[in-house]
């Protein structure tokens, strides 16, 4: 299993995504042969939330939050 697969297998979850710049935290909604898309939630009540778009070679590591 190649990690594109592993994170398909977590499609629905909530993760954090790690990069060398940035931690992000949300529900894995996308997976391509090259990006992983993450909802973020917004500020309660703001409905701030929004798609954020990571590139898979640039991913240092997901966890399950």
């Amino acid at each position: 299993m190649d990690f594109q697969d592993k994170l398909q297998s977590l499609l629905g979850e909530t993760v954090e995504v790690v990069t060398g710049i940035q931690v992000t935290t949300g529900v894995l909604i996308r997976v391509t042969d090259s990006t992983a898309t993450v909802l973020t939630s917004g500020s309660s009540g703001y409905g701030n939330a929004q798609n954020v778009v990571f590139q898979l070679d640039r991913i240092t590591y997901v966890r399950l939050v």
